[in-house]
């Protein structure tokens, strides 16, 4: 059919049936995202602290590392981490990226502070009484971030739900500067080709959440599956946390992204019609 009709055009109409093919076969990056690219995700949820035990953060783990397996993320799904497997289980995820074309999740939900500027996951089980043990037990962002350098990753994406009070704050064990420490994280320059994503603005607090989900989190699973990008998904994700909170809470991105970045890439239904004119 195609044969007998290239025959019967006119130059113009065979030509617009060359473009057509061409079109087809050498579509452009940006026409649709590539689904086969290698993606990664670590999501680590830590609930049961001593001190400061909070109730959402397994769920949240478990529910974010659901979403991303559904969109074929090679995931790990770690919870309640001591700070010693806490370092293991990143640096084991970063140094398992095989393909230099891969993209990366890090989640993380759970007590983040941070002390002189820098920002620390904190662990469970983790003996802090003083500003040198924090230092010490918990986990910094200059570590995950220099592992992700080191990583093969070639678009990474951080997101961290661990603005909440200051845990230290009401515990008697520990030493007044910590109980002193400034609430929320504090605002971390990305590498290339990264998005940071915050539950809330630096210095400011996130919700833990009256239900199975902390509200960022929520939010973020609502729109997980959406074929958007990444800076797309996060406003609306930012719009719905505002809302919930009577604009207490403002979720935060810092992007130095290169590429355009989906979570769950969309489906490439725009083909040419390279028969009917």
């Amino acid at each position: 059919m195609l044969k007998k009709r290239l025959g019967s055009c006119h130059l113009p109409c065979q030509l617009r049936v060359a473009l057509a093919i061409i079109a087809l076969l050498f579509q452009p990056a940006g026409y649709a995202y590539d689904e086969s690219l290698p993606r990664y995700a670590l999501v680590i949820g830590n609930s049961n602290y001593d001190f400061s035990p909070l109730k959402n953060p397994v769920n949240d783990a478990r529910d974010v590392a659901k979403n991303l397996r559904k969109l074929r993320y090679k995931t790990t799904l770690a919870t309640d981490l001591n700070p010693q497997q806490f370092r293991d289980t990143v640096a084991r995820f970063y140094r398992s990226i095989a393909e230099d074309n891969a993209v990366s999740v890090f989640y993380y939900a759970g007590h983040g502070i941070q002390l002189q500027n820098t920002n620390y996951l904190i662990p469970v089980d983790a003996p802090i009484q003083s500003p040198k043990e924090l230092i010490d037990s918990a986990y910094s962002i200059n570590d995950l971030i220099a592992e992700l350098e080191q990583s093969l990753s070639n678009q990474n994406i951080i997101i961290l739900d661990a603005c909440r009070n200051n845990p230290f704050r009401k515990t008697a064990t520990v030493t007044a500067q910590l109980r002193e420490i400034q609430a929320g994280l504090a605002l971390v320059e990305p590498p290339p080709s990264t998005l940071i994503a915050y539950a809330t603005e630096p210095g400011n607090v996130a919700e833990d959440g009256r239900g199975r989900n902390g509200t960022y989190t929520r939010a973020l699973l609502k729109h997980f599956t959406r074929s958007e990008t990444a800076e797309e998904l996060f406003k609306k994700v930012r719009k719905d946390v505002l809302q919930a909170t009577n604009n207490r809470q403002t979720p935060w991105e810092h992007s130095s992204l290169l590429e355009t970045f989906y979570f769950a890439p969309p489906k490439n239904k725009k083909i040419p019609n390279v028969v009917g004119f």
